[in-house]
């Protein structure tokens, strides 16, 4: 019988691709880590990982292991859940996805009381763009998602629960006054795009093809993975970009960021809490979303809209 701790111990390796990292993760030394690993490949024998210098690659035996050591953690997690269940306890865990402005600017305040709350509850954020939250979700590595994107997949329910503004940014030292812009001389100023994937990136595409504009004409200097990557190359003065305005808000207090308005163009969205359909969710999950739903519920009666 594959002892549980080894088990956890590749699984770690495996997603995280180093035995320094899993070891912190797992609070255990590297050799500790290292040896798990080593006896379960002793006890399967077969080399279940690649040691490449640095870098930790699975081999295919690897691969079908982690498959299904997934679904065995999975089915343990149930068991719990529901055995917790039977005495009125919401216990369990919860992994949510969420895309860089909800994970950064909503979903810590929302957790940290979801966590007073629930102290038997494990929960663990994931920040990826809303297109990859969406796709972790869909194959089973997400419980729920809050995303600034919507997909039309059957399979998914979306809820919207917060409003966002966008607004295009731009540093003192890019421009030394702020002035209103025109859909038709966006092109003629330099812009930090975010990734392919963005919720926010998306919006602002979208935004742009009601005027019949491609967001791929517009002159790109540099193409970033997070919001905070865009404030900053915004702020060294590489040119304009579109964010959330509460991103932003404490930078333009101080006067290191201006807003730009836009003529004929207003760029609102919607965050959205995402789950599957066809999972089976436990109480600590339909709890966690009942809680998100109020509390997002609250901060708009309480602020009229919350700009995030």
């Amino acid at each position: 019988m594959i002892d549980y701790r080894k088990l956890e111990a590749f699984c770690k390796v495996y997603e995280l691709q180093s035995f320094s990292r899993a070891g912190k993760e797992l609070f255990l030394s590297q050799p500790t880590i290292s040896a798990h690993v080593s006896a379960l490949e002793a006890e399967l024998n077969v080399p279940l990982l690649d040691r490449m210098g640095r870098i930790v690659l699975p081999t295919e035996a690897g691969v079908i292991l982690y498959k299904y050591a997934k679904k065995a953690f999975a089915s343990l997690d149930a068991a719990r859940a529901e055995i917790a269940q039977l005495n009125d306890e919401i216990a369990g865990e919860i992994i949510i996805g969420g895309s860089t402005i909800p994970a950064h600017y909503l979903l810590p305040r929302v957790m940290a009381k979801y966590m007073l709350k629930h102290t038997t509850v494990d929960v663990s954020l994931k920040v990826a763009d809303s297109e990859a939250v969406i796709q972790k979700l869909s194959n089973g590595e997400l419980s729920v998602g809050v995303v600034g994107a919507f997909e039309n997949d059957p399979e998914l329910t979306f809820i919207p629960i917060v409003d966002d503004e966008l607004v295009v940014i731009a540093s003192p030292s890019y421009l030394q006054q702020p002035i209103e812009l025109s859909i038709e001389n966006l092109d003629e100023h330099s812009w930090v795009m975010r990734e392919r994937g963005s919720g926010t990136r998306k919006a602002f595409a979208n935004a742009l093809a009601e005027h019949n504009i491609d967001i791929r004409s517009l002159p790109s200097v540099v193409q970033v993975e997070s919001t905070n990557a865009v404030i900053q190359f915004v702020k060294a003065g590489m040119g304009l970009s579109i964010t959330s305005r509460l991103a932003v808000s404490s930078e333009v207090e101080r006067g290191d960021l201006l807003i730009v308005p836009v003529a004929d163009m207003q760029l609102h969205r919607k965050f959205f809490c995402v789950y599957h359909n066809r999972r089976h969710y436990f109480p600590a999950i339909h709890s966690f979303i009942h809680f998100l739903k109020e509390e997002t519920r609250s901060m708009r009666d309480s602020a009229g809209s919350v700009h995030d």
